[in-house]
């Protein structure tokens, strides 16, 4: 029998054209995400409640304001962390689109 060979577990230098992927969504992210930050929390709930006015689910938020807007901060916080991931990631794999050096 032979013995298997080890895969290596570091990303090669160079990538596939898929790579530059990683960062337009990381800035995708980070754009979505921007729309739920806390500073614009009064506007988030204030959309939120309009959307679901009429329903049970906008009862709930109306009734519920601080879970809301706990559960919206912390969507914002996931977000915006996995868009910089992503991003870091695509630096990690020089796939990030190159900034030009004056």
């Amino acid at each position: 029998m032979s013995t298997p060979t080890a895969e290596p577990t570091t990303m090669p230098a160079n990538t596939s054209a898929a790579d530059p992927k990683l960062e337009r969504r990381g800035r995708a992210w980070l754009v979505w995400s921007f729309l739920l930050c806390p500073c614009h929390l009064p506007l988030s709930l204030a959309a939120l409640s309009a959307v679901l006015a009429g329903t049970s689910l906008g009862v709930a938020v109306r009734e519920h304001t601080a879970v809301a807007a706990i559960a919206i901060t912390a969507t914002w916080l996931l977000g915006t962390g996995y868009g910089f991931h992503l991003i870091r990631q695509a630096k990690r794999m020089n796939g990030a689109c190159p900034l030009p050096r004056p």
